[in-house]
């Protein structure tokens, strides 16, 4: 059972909130707070400070998190390789994923994937997180892959990687050698836009809104459906744009798309993976499985 009370460790620790970590393995907070207890009894050390409703790691906490990431790291890639050596897995995997994460991230993924799991037969259907959403709820895929921040209770999120939206332009505009602006000149810019019901116009407009910005605010030239069509139109364009930057890595290296700063302002974001809560097929565990061992990249 002790691996089970570093889970709860592990998940108490990121979000330093024994509530939150409750809701998130839906068990009691009681039960969350014996489980630390007997960790603390076991280790005969404290692992948290207690400020009223606040928490934080002590120094033995901060160790332990170290340490479990890496067991729970090395169990996994035992598990994984002992499976492998047996695994004659076949059937079909119905993923789902963002724009984004379908024309830039998981390519390379599924081609590994495939090579070692030949049997599986993967279709990947690619739409905008709210359709990605209706399709985990109607099990019309197995597995989505978002860049939303919707949380639908009925859908269970889990941290895939981390990504930046940046502000990008093309060779050409008035600005590429402009090494930052303020938000009150990207007011003035023309800029373009992802589509209505896209994770990362959720996430420019909620980060601008804490800036005290609207979407009415910008000068927005039009809304595109994805980013290719969005780094097409710049290209022509005296434009700016909101791109997740594993989308311009390219550009970026030959100087055909260049960022620009924006003074006391960022966007960072993680992708998610989902599934519909409490229901995950082995085949959709054993491609997250696959990812996690072959990229490191889970969260």
């Amino acid at each position: 059972m002790l691996d089970y009370k570093l889970q709860v460790f592990l998940i108490v620790a990121s979000r330093l909130s024994f509530s939150k970590a409750a809701d998130e393995l839906h068990i009691t907070q009681p039960a969350i707070t014996r489980h630390i207890k007997q960790l603390e009894d076991h280790f005969n050390q404290r692992l948290f400070d207690r400020k009223g409703n606040h928490i934080a790691l002590t120094e033995a906490g901060k160790l332990l998190v170290i340490h479990t990431k890496e067991i729970f790291k090395q169990h996994k890639e035992l598990q994984f390789n002992m499976n492998a050596l047996i695994n004659k897995t076949e059937g079909i995997l119905n993923i789902a994923a963002s724009t984004t994460i379908a024309q830039y991230i998981l390519p390379e993924i599924l081609a590994k994937f495939h090579k070692q799991f030949p049997l599986v037969k993967v279709e990947l259907l690619s739409a905008n997180t709210q359709a990605i959403e209706n399709q985990i709820l109607k099990e019309e895929a197995q597995l989505g892959f978002i860049e939303g921040q919707v949380k639908n209770r009925e859908l269970a999120y889990h941290p895939f990687m981390n990504d930046e939206i940046v502000l990008v332009l093309a060779k050409g505009h008035s600005l590429y050698d402009t090494a930052s602006i303020t938000l009150s000149t990207l007011k003035t810019l023309p800029i373009v836009l992802r589509e209505k019901g896209s994770g990362t116009l959720q996430y420019i407009t909620n980060s601008l809104r804490n800036h005290s910005i609207e979407e009415y605010d910008l000068r927005v030239e039009m809304h595109l459906g994805s980013s290719e069509s969005i780094k097409s139109y710049l290209k022509a364009k005296e434009s700016v744009a909101f791109l997740s930057v594993n989308t311009v890595s390219n550009e970026l290296k030959t100087g055909d798309l260049r960022i620009i700063d924006i003074d006391d302002f960022s966007i960072n974001r993680h992708f998610s993976y989902i599934t519909k809560q409490g229901s995950r097929s082995d085949l959709a565990q054993m491609f997250i499985n696959f990812i996690s061992h072959q990229y490191n990249i889970l969260l």
